[in-house]
C-alpha cells in the first residue's frame, strides 16, 4: 500500500478548516462593512459582542484548532513509522467526514444532541486511530 495515501484525508481536514476560515473572514467583513460590528472590536475582542451567528462561526472555527491538530499529528506519525494501511486510512476518512458532519450540523440548525453525538463519534474514530497506532508500535 502506498504510504503516502494517508495525507489526502489530513488535506481533506486542510481544506474543511479552511473553508470554515474563510467564511468566518466573509462574514466579519461583511458585518463590519454593515455596521453590525465595530472594527475595534477586532483588536483585543472585548467590547460589545458579535451577533450570534458570528460568535457561533467563531467558536467553530477555534474548534478546528483543538481536536483535528491530533489527528495530523497521528497522520504523520503513521507515515513516518510506514505503518498506514487499510484500517487507518479509513479511519482517517471517516474522522473527516464525522467532522464535516459536525461542520454541517454546527453551522447550519446547530442541533446540539445531534452535534455532540458527531463530535463524539469523531473523537471515537480519532482514539481508534491512534489506538491502531500504539498496537503497531507495540507489535514491532
Amino acid at each position: 500500500m502506498t504510504q503516502e495515501l494517508i495525507f489526502y484525508p489530513s488535506i481533506a481536514m486542510f481544506a474543511l478548516t479552511a473553508g470554515v476560515l474563510v467564511r468566518m473572514g466573509i462574514m466579519r467583513y461583511r458585518a463590519v462593512a454593515a455596521g453590525e460590528v465595530d472594527p475595534r472590536y477586532y483588536r483585543l475582542y472585548t467590547g460589545a459582542e458579535e451577533p450570534p451567528e458570528l460568535r457561533k462561526l467563531g467558536r467553530h472555527v477555534q474548534n478546528h484548532f483543538e481536536v483535528p491538530p491530533l489527528f495530523h499529528l497521528v497522520v504523520l506519525m503513521l507515515y513516518v513509522t510506514g505503518q498506514v494501511n487499510l484500517l487507518s486510512l479509513v479511519l482517517a476518512w471517516l474522522f473527516v467526514a464525522l467532522r464535516a458532519l459536525h461542520s454541517a450540523i454546527h453551522l447550519g440548525r446547530n442541533v446540539v444532541p445531534r452535534r455532540f453525538a458527531s463530535f463524539i463519534a469523531s473523537g471515537t474514530v480519532l482514539a481508534g486511530l491512534w489506538l491502531s497506532f500504539a498496537v503497531g508500535l507495540l507489535q514491532r
